[in-house]
């Protein structure tokens, strides 16, 4: 219950220069999303920022016809989606049109308005599309205040009703066509806000319906299913000298003007200087209103969807924060508004410093009932209500009209949601005043849970002998209830500890807690959560170190060397954690980090890089190394080569090769050469991002047995071996170092390709 609401009621009258010329652990109850568990709940459009084109104002309305979008508002230019303001502008004065698949501008409808468009209709045929505002030229001909564009050409019509004032809605049937506002004659005969014209081409006429509307003003208008009757909204008193009904809300036959039975106005209750029902929309079967208001007069902040058939109320949504626009769709109902409390209804409480849901989504059937109102606002307790669905998309409200407020309108088909306003951003995307949203099937699904890194905390503490207890946030995401939470120790590459699915709204996150019982005691031990939505999208903490309480443990017996890479080098890779420095035997300095868990080799084409462990000496290892790229080459192939018994130029290795359709070869080299080996080993496959984990086993001389095998990261390790061979070169019987080396093709593409490598142990077998 805040000022906002006053946008519409000033733009109605001539104070309106503000705006121009106008496994799941279940908690929190039942929520739904894109991907809902209840399976009694309907999906929501995804919370992905699909681009748009952007306006330098603000819209009233959009409508959509097919896959194009029409948008009537107060604006003179439009851009494309991320072009930053008053930078390739294109002139569109109060209407303009864009295609719903992409969001782009069509080019070829351009009218030219005088004066903002506050409503749009179609006829029927939808060949016609019907505008009220405060124009009164178009393309420089007269239209005052009401007029229809030939969606076929995009040209003026000659409907030309007159109305003396302002126009805030249209809607249209056949045989006729409505308008509301404030206006006091129509035609030049006299018509108190509300009047009906024939929809002809040529002129029109004004027909006979002539209900007399006392006190403020029409704000929407909807017409019944066989269009014999209306329900107007606003912030009249008395309609045909009642007001009940009659006050805010009013159902009248279309034949005579007279009033008819509305029972939901004895519920809803919204009318006088302070409150209003701003929108009103209609499925056919049912119609749907929103309100504001503030101090006295009304009663509703929030919407109502009542059965035509009756008139009586199907359900009431009682949140409060004024909701401006409500559009239905066939399982679910969206919602443009300020809502900051919605706990009457199920919904998000009220937080101090207060904060605001710009669009909401409920679902059409009833899921329980209202409570009564814990801040002294009217109420409505007991009422059948809605349930509110997880789909909360963050927007940063724009100056335009005053009112800080973000959108002003919603529309929707089967397969996409529209949003109009004067927002700046949505989901922190420059995106002004115009978006889209869809269905999951073709939206990128790309929004993932709120919080990483440092502002996503884990905490871990160690309360006795070969425990951690680990501690973290819920992390709430914009459009999926349900987030897993997986926590990894020492490394992601192998399978989490422990997994653990939380369903539960935004507002119900609570913290999450688990107890690791295998942690070997007297050790240093790494964590790190990752929270994943539905869809695959992740949000890590940050590693967090514990010493684990208990005796310190001997380190492991024949570790030769080992490093897990936990610290930060930028122009090479340091000391490992056994087995002495790391030097660099080749390639540029620069080339060669460690960073996020990671020893790094920048791998450029025709270029090599190679770290060496030149304080080992062995003859028998057993060497063990996760490896992944940040992508594939772009031809030609990437070497990752891991090597043993190293002395000069001479070593035993495995050799990976990576290959640009993400094949994977192995090769067994000697000294450089491969002895046995293939480009590609059937069933191996990657993709940038993806571990694999390599194994070389070197041991006996005169012969030496040399071995190695390859699997994904993450699964079971192979029983076999991949390749062996026995070989007696002399040069190789003797110890030696351990080596990583990259190695790119000429072809692979400018953009160098970075091999990472984690978890190395050699092992003495």
């Amino acid at each position: 219950m805040t000022r906002i609401h006053e946008w519409r009621l000033l733009a109605a009258g001539a104070a309106a220069a503000v705006l121009g010329v106008s496994s799941l652990v279940m908690s929190g109850g039942a929520t739904a999303d894109t991907a809902p568990v209840d399976p009694e709940l309907p999906e929501t459009v995804s919370a992905d920022v699909l681009p748009t084109v952007q306006i330098d104002g603000v819209a009233w309305k959009q409508v959509i016809v097919g896959d194009t979008v029409y948008v009537g508002g107060n604006f003179t230019s439009a851009r494309p989606a991320g072009a930053a303001a008053g930078t390739n502008e294109t002139p569109r004065a109060n209407l303009l049109a864009y295609r719903l698949s992409t969001g782009e501008l069509i080019g070829s409808f351009a009218p030219t308005l005088n004066g903002q468009v506050k409503d749009m209709a179609l006829s029927p045929d939808k060949s016609l599309l019907y505008l009220a505002g405060s124009f009164t030229q178009i393309n420089g001909v007269n239209r005052y205040r009401g007029a229809a564009i030939n969606l076929a050409t995009g040209a003026l019509t000659s409907f030309r009703p007159i109305f003396n004032s302002t126009t805030n809605a249209v809607a249209a049937t056949a045989d006729a066509v409505f308008y509301g506002g404030i206006f006091t004659s129509a035609d030049n005969t006299a018509r108190t806000k509300v009047a009906a014209v024939k929809p002809a081409d040529t002129g029109t006429q004004l027909l006979p319906m002539n209900p007399t509307v006392s006190n403020g003003n029409v704000q929407d208008i909807v017409v019944s299913p066989d269009g014999a009757d209306i329900v107007i909204g606003g912030n009249f008193t008395r309609v045909n000298g009642l007001s009940s009904p009659g006050y805010g809300l009013a159902r009248i036959k279309v034949a005579t003007g007279a009033s008819m039975s509305l029972p939901v106005n004895t519920e809803v209750r919204n009318a006088g200087s302070n409150s209003a029902i701003l929108a009103l929309e209609s499925d056919g079967t049912s119609f749907y209103g929103s309100g504001y208001h503030y101090g006295t007069g009304g009663n509703l902040e929030g919407s109502f969807k009542s059965d035509w058939a009756t008139g009586k109320l199907t359900w009431l949504e009682d949140c409060h924060g004024d909701t401006y626009s409500i559009w239905p769709t066939a399982n679910t109902v969206y919602q443009a508004s300020h809502k900051h409390y919605c706990g009457n209804s199920g919904g998000f409480p009220e937080t101090s410093p207060r904060s605001f849901q710009h669009s909401t989504a409920v679902t059409q059937a009833v899921r329980g009932t209202n409570t009564r109102d814990i801040y002294g606002y009217p109420d409505h307790p007991g009422t059948p209500r809605p349930e509110f669905l997880e789909w909360y998309p963050k927007w940063t409200p724009g100056t335009f009209t005053g009112s800080n407020q973000a959108p002003w309108t919603v529309a929707a088909n089967a397969d996409y949601v529209v949003y109009g306003g004067e927002f700046l951003k949505v989901n922190g995307v420059a995106q002004q005043g115009l978006v889209r949203f869809a269905v999951k099937t073709i939206a990128p699904n790309d929004v993932g849970p709120a919080l990483s890194g440092a502002d996503f905390g884990l905490t871990a503490t160690s309360p006795a002998d070969g425990q951690v207890r680990l501690t973290w946030p819920g992390n709430a995401d914009m459009d999926n209830a349900t987030v897993t939470y997986k926590v990894y120790r020492g490394s992601t590459d192998a399978a989490p500890i422990h997994t653990k699915g939380v369903t539960a709204a935004f507002w119900k996150q609570t913290t999450q807690s688990f107890l690791d019982t295998a942690a070997p005691p007297g050790t240093t031990q790494s964590y790190r959560v990752v929270a994943e939505d539905a869809f695959g999208n992740q949000s890590p903490t940050e590693w967090v170190t514990v010493d684990v309480a208990g005796v310190p443990a001997p380190p492991d017996e024949g570790v030769v060397a080992a490093d897990t890479f936990e610290r930060a080098e930028s122009s090479g890779w340091g000391t490992a954690d056994t087995g002495g420095a790391w030097t660099r035997t080749t390639g540029t300095a620069g080339n060669f980090s460690v960073s996020g868990g990671r020893g790094l080799h920048a791998v450029t084409a025709g270029g090599t890089t190679e770290s060496r462990l030149g304080e080992v000496s062995a003859t028998d290892v057993d060497a063990t190394v996760s490896v992944g790229v940040s992508r594939l080459p772009d031809a030609g192939y990437v070497w990752s080569i891991l090597g043993a018994r190293v002395s000069g130029t001479d070593h035993y290795a495995s050799r990976l090769r990576l290959n640009p359709d993400g094949t994977v070869g192995i090769h067994l080299v000697r000294s450089g050469t491969p002895v046995v080996g293939a480009n590609v080993v059937p069933g191996l496959s990657v993709a940038a991002g993806d571990r694999l984990m390599v194994r070389l086993q070197v041991t006996g001389t005169a012969p030496a047995t040399v071995r190695t095998k390859v699997w994904p990261a993450g699964s079971a390790e192979p029983s076999g071996w991949t390749y062996e061979l026995s070989d007696s070169t002399a040069a190789n019987q003797v110890p030696g170092g351990v080596m990583l080396r990259g190695f790119g093709a000429s072809t692979i593409g400018t953009t160098p390709v970075v091999v990472s490598y984690d978890d190395l142990k050699v092992l003495e077998p």
